[in-house]
């Protein structure tokens, strides 16, 4: 096909297709011109409010299992079962530390769930990226964490007949351990695995703390109160070093914070 051929054969399609085209009415246009500009609008102004911190914080909490929360809930109930019908001060005083480090354990999935689910990508770019989202959910963890340890320590102290700070001392080395062994995994560990070895940590700082009271029948005398406080002083500076490490580590990218997902995309 010559080039006239060409320039008639686009021109008949032309015609042709004008020719299906519908008339449209100034009164249409103008309407169309109106929705977007109010849509525009609108999207300014979703704009103009940014989302707070706090409130973003508070976000989180939807994203949250709820099988999450009735796990803790189900803690603190056992918890109080063991306070006042298990008879024995001695295993009461041992169950409130396993069970704390068990509160942190119950929140280990949700913290590894842009690992576990490989949608760390993802988060990176959004405007709140992995490292806030990570920030967000150690912080509404953190608060139902310590609120259901505070329920568990409070029926204790009623039942053994011991003050609330002695009760908080014996609660918080194993609570703290397990928070900051969970962490470290979290770092460390390939994603699939990180679960598993938060699991083992806990139970062996259960296994752990069952051994010392076995072994030493003042760990949980008067006398004992400083060991306590140190011990937990000590954990607490692990579970610092931890936070901040991981944070840094999710701020640094995906390279860093989950290599083996990164490896796949080089």
């Amino acid at each position: 096909m010559g080039e006239v051929g060409r320039a008639r054969l686009e021109a008949e399609l032309a015609r042709h297709y004008a020719a299906q085209r519908d008339e449209v009415a100034p009164e249409t246009t103008d309407a169309l011109v109106a929705a977007m500009v109010a849509e525009d609008a609108r999207i300014r102004r979703v704009q103009s409010r940014r989302m707070g911190t706090a409130a973003f914080v508070a976000s989180q909490v939807r994203y949250i299992p709820v099988w999450t929360w009735a796990a803790q809930a189900a803690l603190v109930a056992i918890m109080c079962v063991l306070a006042y019908a298990a008879g024995d001060a001695g295993l009461t005083r041992v169950c409130i530390g396993i069970l704390s480090a068990m509160c942190v354990l119950i929140g280990v999935p949700t913290v590894h769930a842009s690992k576990l689910n490989r949608v760390a990508e993802l988060e990176y770019a959004c405007p709140r990226n992995a490292a806030s989202v990570l920030v967000a959910r150690l912080i509404v963890l953190g608060c139902s964490s310590a609120l259901a340890v505070a329920l568990m320590v409070g029926v204790t102290a009623q039942a053994v007949d011991a003050s609330v700070f002695e009760v908080a001392l014996w609660a918080c080395p194993p609570l703290f351990l397990s928070c900051a062994g969970s962490l470290m995994t979290l770092r460390k560990a390939p994603p699939a695995s990180a679960p598993m070895l938060s699991v083992v940590w806990t139970v062996a700082c259960s296994a752990a703390l069952l051994g010392l009271s076995a072994m030493i029948p003042d760990l949980y005398a008067q006398t004992s109160l400083a060991t306590w406080a140190a011990a937990a002083a000590a954990a607490l500076v692990w579970l610092v070093r931890e936070v901040v490490l991981t944070v840094q580590v999710v701020a640094s990218g995906l390279d860093a914070f989950s290599p083996h997902l990164a490896r796949t995309y080089n």
